[in-house]
């Protein structure tokens, strides 16, 4: 019993311990308690490549899990093989950028046949922050929203070979032009047919089929797998147009999620969705982690405390 006792700290052992162990994570700029709030914090950041998924600023971000469901309000319903995301956001310089991330096995990045449909992801914004929040179904008449969709079929590297604007057919022939006429998408003025290596859509609607392509396309975003899809989407603070939200320090805006799992058929409605989540767009700076000599007073520290509780 006595050498039992020997071993178990001391109460200022532990104490000391308790203490260092706060300054650790103060230190270290961890808050475990993060991650289990259901408010999105957007970051100050600096240095990295935010716009890429795989850089590892982002791990350094806390994360939540916000939860997904079958689409019900409108036909085609269904959806649902997709329980959570993982989100993260960040702000450099006046821009904002959301990462998205969630488990997938399967790579779908073709939509060339017609039982064929590819991942995708959507983030949702009402028109402008407000107390009341539009319907997260495409918005209303007097509450539209801002939609970002990243699809995997866009994005070049992502399906060497294959890209979804080349709308050219497979017939042999003499000749291809190259006027708009002759593309059909380019010619009614799609923006997702004109081209180029920017896989994000963004878009507007006010209800029910009335979702469309912005005048302006101001959304960056890019795309990775590894056993899974992590998305980044990017945009300027200031609002391109009437219908997008403009964003700020400070500001708390409403953010909702849409995935499209291609091997599951997921295609136009048949998605899994979540509601809204708080956004809050703040003036707090990641934290940069523990230095070198923070570690070194930290396990000195320890060190010190176990010394003292064997002498207690």
């Amino acid at each position: 019993m006595t050498d039992m006792r020997k071993r178990r700290l001391s109460r200022p052992g532990l104490l000391t311990l308790a203490i260092l162990a706060a300054l650790g994570l103060r230190l270290a700029g961890a808050n475990p308690a993060v991650s289990q709030t259901s408010v999105l914090s957007a970051y100050k950041v600096g240095g990295d490549d935010w716009l890429d998924p795989t850089s590892g600023g982002w791990k350094r971000i806390p994360s939540i899990e916000v939860p997904l469901s079958a689409q019900a309000g409108i036909y085609p319903s269904g959806g649902g093989s997709l329980a959570t995301v993982e989100v993260r956001a960040a702000q450099r310089d006046g821009e904002l950028y959301v990462w998205v991330g969630w488990d997938d096995p399967t790579k779908d990045v073709r939509s060339d046949a017609v039982e064929r449909f590819a991942d995708a992801i959507a983030i949702e914004f009402p028109a402008k922050a407000s107390s009341s929040v539009p319907s997260v179904c495409m918005g209303q008449a007097d509450s539209g929203v801002n939609i970002w969709q990243w699809r995997a079929d866009g994005q070049n590297d992502l399906a060497p070979g294959y890209v979804l604007h080349d709308e050219r057919s497979r017939p042999t022939v003499d000749f291809y032009s190259e006027e708009d006429r002759f593309y059909p998408a380019r010619e009614v003025g799609n923006p997702y047919a004109k081209g180029g290596d920017n896989p994000v859509q963004n878009l507007v609607a006010h209800s029910f089929g009335s979702i469309g392509p912005a005048d302006q396309q101001p959304v960056s975003g890019r795309g990775a797998w590894d056993g899974g899809w992590s998305v980044v989407f990017s945009r300027p603070f200031g609002s391109p147009a009437k219908g997008q939200p403009a964003f700020q320090d400070g500001q708390v805006i409403d953010v909702a999620f849409a995935v499209w799992n291609g091997s599951e058929g997921d295609r136009n409605g048949k998605k899994s969705v979540s509601s809204f989540v708080r956004l809050s767009i703040g003036d707090e700076q990641l934290p940069q982690g523990m230095s070198p000599l923070g570690w070194a007073i930290l396990a000195l520290g320890v060190a010190a405390a176990l010394r003292l509780s064997r002498h207690a």
